[in-house]
């Protein structure tokens, strides 16, 4: 009866679990909407503060509940407080960029703790806890599937840390500051075993991710059936590219090398002219975005998303009411100009584009030029290495893991005959009686 009872609460939280990962799956396609309305009723600011509320109540219910069990270890408490901080400042460090994303830690931090519940019904050593973290992370990297494949969603390997951070810093408040009792001891071969086998599963998706590149979608698009918004979507996994100084302590990164910026430039001047000067109106540019996609027309694409930058750069400046905002808003609109006429200048002199001579004055006058500046165009690209060399890091890791996982098998036998699960089931069968 008690085996029994075991497995049933087992089934029940990996349900939990499985419910959990369904639900934040299911609202993908709503999360947009929904962002949307609070945003319009509210303000942004509200996901910061309500995330940071929820969190200020777990640590307190946390505190409450060690003290019911009389567990008054100083060091985990200070471990608690250290971990809870590290949240409470990421939440309010994304209020700058974008508050929503504090509500990653919501998600995440609950899977997390529904995973450590479900693997610690047969998981007993301390290695319970990065076998959560591993597969809360890869439940992270669907996510990001999910969003990539819904239209109006996007793909961002952010949001893949965000993720994994969210379910580790749980893990290391359950393992220093919680501490549970029925937890305890190093890892033997069956559990190392597992973790190379759930580390190799999560690296080979995540390589998939970043093979996952425009012109492998454009190869699968041509030899099988694809849904459009798939094979023509502006949003990818990832991308490769160059990082290019466009002048002294000024970088921006493209698809293209410089060379091939200008060639086309010079060549495609008057038909990609056309093409700016028709979408050039801010309302049109989610139509540019469609017909302009890195997969069909990189080079046209990249133009079109600096001239676009470009111009709302101008126009924050011009409507800011802040000096240091209106600094750096005239600053990046100067830049992105100034990679406009060095690189797409045919295209940019054959459109309706170009700023008069006085207009770049009048700026020039407005910023300091001798500053560093990153541009925000195409940032996501990757340019720290190539995708043949992420190819094989992946390949080499994920072979590496499950060569590990075949050496660690050879410590015990199957998990059903291993002492520590004869132990588990005794345990269990006390807690029951």
């Amino acid at each position: 009866m008690a085996e029994w009872r075991l497995d049933r609460r087992e089934c029940l939280s990996w349900f939990l679990v499985i419910f959990w990962s369904a639900v934040i799956f299911v609202s993908v396609p709503y999360v947009r909407a929904a962002v949307d309305y609070v945003r319009q009723h509210w303000g942004a600011a509200v996901f910061t503060y309500l995330v940071a509320a929820c969190v200020i109540l777990v640590l307190a219910a946390t505190v409450v509940l060690l003290l019911k069990r009389r567990q008054n270890s100083l060091a985990g408490h200070v471990w608690l407080a250290a971990i809870f901080g590290v949240v409470i400042y990421q939440i309010f460090d994304l209020q700058a960029g974008s508050p929503v994303e504090a509500v990653h830690f919501l998600q995440y931090g609950m899977l997390s703790l529904l995973l450590f519940r479900a693997f610690a019904h047969r998981v007993r050593d301390n290695s319970v806890y990065a076998a959560a973290a591993i597969t809360g992370s890869f439940v992270g990297m669907l996510d990001e599937t999910v969003q990539w494949l819904t239209p109006g969603r996007v793909f961002d390997l952010a949001d893949i840390r965000l993720n994994f951070t969210a379910v580790a810093l749980v893990q290391i408040a359950l393992a220093a500051g919680i501490r549970p009792r029925r937890i305890s001891g190093w890892p033997d071969g069956l559990s190392l075993r597992r973790l190379c086998r759930l580390a190799a599963v999560a690296t080979a998706f995540l390589g998939l991710c970043y093979l996952n590149t425009p012109d492998r979608i454009a190869w699968f698009s041509a030899r099988m059936p694809l849904p459009e918004f798939v094979a023509n979507n502006h949003n990818v996994m990832v991308e490769y590219g160059y990082l290019h100084d466009a002048a002294p302590r000024v970088l921006f990164r493209s698809r293209l090398t410089i060379e091939a910026l200008r060639r086309l430039a010079r060549d495609r001047a008057l038909e990609g002219a056309r093409v700016l000067d028709l979408y050039r109106p801010p309302e049109r540019f989610s139509d540019f975005l469609e017909a302009y996609t890195p997969m069909n027309d990189p080079f046209l694409h990249e133009a079109g998303v600096r001239l676009y930058s470009r111009d709302i750069y101008l126009q924050r400046a011009r409507d800011a009411t802040d000096d240091d905002w209106r600094h750096r808003q005239f600053t990046s609109a100067y830049w992105e100009n100034r990679i406009l006429e060095s690189y797409f200048g045919g295209l940019l002199r054959a459109s309706s584009a170009r700023w008069p001579n006085a207009l770049e004055v009048e700026i020039t006058e407005k910023i300091d030029t001798e500053g560093e500046f990153e541009s925000w165009v195409s940032r996501h690209l990757i340019t720290a290495f190539t995708r043949q060399q992420a190819l094989w890091f992946f390949v080499c890791a994920v072979v590496g893991l499950l060569l590990l996982a075949r050496f660690f098998g050879s410590w015990v036998p199957g998990w059903s005959k291993s002492a520590s699960a004869q132990t588990m089931h005794r345990d269990n069968e006390q807690q029951d009686a």
